[in-house]
């Protein structure tokens, strides 16, 4: 195991101490605790930190490595809503919005800075990962759709953190930490299989991501064990080996999210010599 791989491990481990430790406590703060973003924010360091480790300068990236603002405020089709990261290759360019649905608003990065800039968002669903599902995969590719409509070739990534089996919600305060809901995994991996690889000269996938990474992760182990291919799955018993072997998590882990994501944008918008 590389530094890096040590790095997100360790980060994940920390996920796993703080969902624990809130658990454990139980009560109205318990579920803030869940709900607070500096749960998930540990992924957004890793992801920094490997954008900086592969080249990109650390003084494009926002949020800066280590702190959790300013975001960056992308303006789409509909709405204009902030980046957990955005790499931005150039200086915002405020302008005023003069067509479409956001006619008259002001956009503070300015639609061609949009258009050249690297967007990645972070996501993580630890309970509940059956009921809400509809739902939150319409979310993520409707911020994709929402971008991509006013700016197509705007290089956008998502991380969508799962866990194997989901920590009991009715349990918390019960001095134990407790596991339930298993996740659906073929339903998981098909649905965000359709949203991966966006290609920018395709038509109608504006709502698919330039590079999805699907972040299986068992939080019964520890450390936590991120589940790479769809055999683990059989052999742990989320997935039964006919539907494994129709599904694949190829170029949907976090092994080579970064690097990929990169070589998008490399060969969609020349050398990455304004990211450095």
């Amino acid at each position: 195991m590389g530094q890096r791989d040590n790095l997100l491990i360790g980060n994940l481990t920390e996920i796993k101490r703080l969902n624990d430790e809130a658990s454990l406590a139980g009560g109205d703060s318990t579920i803030n605790q869940i709900r607070a973003s500096k749960l998930i924010m540990p992924i957004h360091e890793y992801i920094k930190a490997e954008l900086i480790a592969q080249g990109v300068n650390p003084e494009k990236i926002f949020p800066p490595l280590g702190q959790s603002k300013p975001e960056i405020k992308l303006i789409g089709f509909l709405k204009g809503k902030n980046q957990d990261i955005t790499v931005l290759p150039n200086t915002p360019t405020p302008e005023e919005i003069d067509e479409g649905v956001m006619m008259g608003e002001t956009d503070k990065i300015g639609k061609e800075v949009t258009s050249k800039a690297l967007s990645i968002n972070v996501r993580s669903q630890l309970s509940s990962i059956a009921k809400n599902f509809d739902t939150l995969y319409e979310r993520t590719f409707a911020e994709a759709l929402n971008l991509h409509l006013r700016c197509p070739n705007l290089v956008t990534g998502e991380v969508y953190l799962v866990p194997v089996v989901a920590y009991d919600p009715d349990n918390r305060g019960n001095g134990t930490v407790t596991f339930r809901e298993i996740l659906p995994a073929s339903k998981y991996i098909a649905s965000f299989t359709e949203i991966n690889n966006r290609g920018v000269n395709e038509e109608g996938e504006a709502y698919k991501y330039e590079r999805v990474c699907l972040l299986i992760v068992d939080f019964r182990e520890n450390p936590p064990k991120i589940i790479n291919d769809v055999n683990e799955l059989v052999e742990l018993g989320i997935l039964d080996q006919e539907k494994a072997d129709k599904l694949s998590l190829t170029g949907l882990t976090i092994r080579d999210f970064v690097s990929d994501i990169l070589r998008i944008y490399e060969q969609r918008h020349g050398s990455l010599d304004p990211l450095r």
